[in-house]
């Protein structure tokens, strides 16, 4: 079972509960019946995430006094149109407008907290959030109710990802959102405030429910925070992480938890440093400052796994990814600093004038380090005024393009060439065993050319002589101009290769696929690059899809037309 079809279903909300339980196989109901079991008897309630009310009524009609938030408005409607078709004035359940960032439970008020099938549509920081807000809402040795998706153990996890996968496909396909697993949660109700006092689970682990009890004295003021534990950044196991995230084409969303990390022995009065949750940035980062012994709180938002610049760029590091990390994490309890040091490039995302101004909620100014890490500590110890414009402009330098492209060629590999390519020589290999070998063996030549192509177009050219199309910023006609020495590149290397080389063949059947791998992937390499930016992305994406398509299927053409006639 997956639940990725929510988003789907809440477009719907008459026909919300009827498709959720088709959907989960009546999961949800023996869900509910589960809640109501584990209520406490004459409680007063509240619901976060009702959907249509069914719960919400159902505890109403046993005797609970209800309060329900909803944020969707269609939904919200639904459930106060069911609620009044309930001809039976003894339900007390009240429906009402709100999301879990602005939410005010008020304090110590409810015996029970409850909420189904939410949290796996919050990110982990916005769930311990809800924790935190369930804890001030709840009574002392109140209950806390919640149940969801999470990752089943064991051999059921293979399957589970299987199904996940494909779903995902779908809702891609349908424009939909989709939910998330709830993959750290475990690790957070018991520093907060909480302790596990009941659970069961559904569909081999897939679907959980679990009651809390809510841990305090009477005279606690406040909930705890949760931290993640330390991650290592040296040694051969950082080491592979690294190269993961380097070796997956930055396909891989590959994220540590978002939170409080420390670097040395940090205390009140040390700097406050916040970069992404993308593992890669955290090893490079922690390294950098502990090379020279800076002692500081690195504050890792919610960039789902992106790096600094992509996630800016994509809408993962902005105001509301660095609101709910303050809140979330209770960063200014720990430090007396009211500065927030920003990456350079995040500069893209984070709009500062629109953040809050001397709340308890955001008690921080922020200003905007330097573009490299390396560069943290030399910052950190001069305090500079004005920034050197080394530490402004972000350059890209021979080594950084040789990563990217080694990136981009994987990113490649993995999403663009590598199935075509397989199937096209499982293809060959069938002409082979059956046929003549005439056309195997030019198919095969036609993949290998392809692979020369890719590298030639990632090392070289974008590796290296990149900065040669520095001319222009517009990325239509970089990819012109490297297309154009992709192919004349490949031309030359077989040539050289041939036993006996007479003139280069810079002009073959395949040379238009040449340029249009050039051509594509410079488009393609634009966010790697820092050589421009979003909007004028957007403004050449129209053209440039129009001249990829002709470019593309003109390649094709061709080269089935140089099979054919060899």
């Amino acid at each position: 079972m997956s639940v990725v079809f929510m988003k789907k279903l809440e477009k719907e909300p008459a026909t919300y509960e009827q498709g959720f339980t088709a959907l989960t196989g009546g999961v949800n109901t023996k869900v509910q019946d589960w809640v109501l079991s584990h209520l406490p008897k004459s409680s007063e309630v509240l619901e976060f995430g009702p959907g249509p009310g069914t719960l919400a009524i159902k505890m109403a009609q046993q005797g609970h006094v209800v309060t329900a938030i909803e944020k969707d408005l269609a939904m919200l409607k639904q459930a106060r149109a069911n609620r009044d078709i309930v001809q039976d004035t003894s339900v007390q359940v009240n429906f009402q407008w709100g999301e879990i960032m602005s939410l005010d439970p008020g304090r110590f008020k409810y015996d029970a907290v409850v909420s189904t099938f939410v949290l796996s549509e919050l990110r982990p920081l916005e769930q311990q959030v809800f924790l935190r807000k369930a804890w001030m809402g709840l009574k002392v040795g109140g209950t806390l109710l919640i149940a969801d998706e999470f990752v089943p153990r064991g051999a059921w996890k293979a399957g589970f990802k299987l199904k996940r996968w494909w779903y995902k496909r779908k809702m891609r396909r349908l424009a939909s959102g989709i939910t998330h697993p709830l993959e750290w949660f475990a690790k957070y109700p018991a520093a907060i405030g909480f302790k596990l006092i009941s659970e069961d689970s559904w569909r081999h682990g897939a679907i959980k429910a679990m009651g809390f009890e809510k841990v305090a004295a009477p005279s606690q003021a406040d909930a705890g925070f949760y931290r993640p534990p330390p991650r290592a950044f040296k040694g051969i196991h950082a080491r592979l992480r690294a190269w993961r995230c380097l070796l997956s084409g930055q396909v891989d969303h590959v994220a540590i938890e978002p939170g409080i990390y420390a670097s040395g022995n940090p205390g009140p009065d040390s700097p406050v440093l916040v970069t992404a949750n993308y593992d890669y940035t955290y090893i490079k980062v922690i390294n950098d400052l502990a090379r020279k012994n800076v002692d500081a709180w690195v504050l890792c938002v919610d960039s789902r796994g992106i790096n600094v610049w992509c996630a800016a760029r994509g809408g993962d590091f902005g105001n509301k990814q660095l609101l709910e990390a303050v809140q979330a994490t209770g960063i200014a309890a720990i430090t007396k600093t009211t500065v927030l040091i920003l990456p350079q490039l995040s500069a893209g995302g984070i709009e500062a004038p629109k953040l809050p101004k001397n709340t308890p909620a955001f008690p921080f100014t922020t200003r905007y380090g330097p573009v490299w890490s390396k560069d943290l500590p030399a910052y950190l110890a001069e305090h500079p005024a004005k920034k050197p414009e080394e530490w402004k402009v972000a350059r890209f330098t021979l080594q950084h393009r040789l990563v990217a492209g080694l990136t981009h060629f994987t990113f490649s590999a993995r999403k663009i060439f590598g199935l075509p390519s397989l199937l096209i020589m499982v293809g060959a290999l069938l002409l082979w065993a059956f046929s003549t070998t005439t056309y195997a063996t030019g198919i095969l030549k036609f993949v290998a050319e392809l692979w020369l192509s890719m590298a030639i177009v990632n090392f070289l050219l974008l590796g290296v002589v990149f900065p040669a199309v520095s001319f222009t910023r517009k990325f239509i006609v970089k990819g012109l101009v490297l297309g154009t020495l992709n192919l004349v590149a490949v031309g030359l290397v077989l040539w050289l290769f041939q036993p006996f080389p007479s003139l280069p063949p810079l002009i073959t059947w395949n040379t238009a696929f040449h340029f249009w791998i050039g051509f594509f992937s410079t488009m393609s390499f634009s966010g790697y690059s820092m050589d421009t930016s979003p909007r004028e992305i957007a403004g050449e994406y129209v053209r440039f899809q129009v001249l990829n398509i002709a470019f593309l299927i003109l390649s094709i053409v061709l080269s089935i037309l140089g099979l054919l006639l060899a």
